[in-house]
């Protein structure tokens, strides 16, 4: 992961209304904010599902050494 994605993923970790979505995954913003129409141009939103899927990756890593 490129620097560039890790300061997005950063701001999209602090933004109040990504928060709002992430807090409730069955509602109509957590619906809008992982639609392609959101999550295809926002590039802080696509740098914390990299930190995510890192974070994972880094977990499950973790788990099996």
């Amino acid at each position: 992961m490129n620097r560039v994605h890790r300061i997005f993923g950063r701001v999209c970790e602090n933004c109040a209304l990504c928060n709002r979505a992430r807090e409730n995954p069955d509602g109509m913003l957590y619906k809008i904010w992982s639609s392609p129409f959101h999550g295809s141009w926002c590039p802080s939103w696509q740098g914390y599902k990299k930190l995510e899927e890192e974070g994972l990756l880094k977990k499950q890593q973790a788990g099996q050494g």
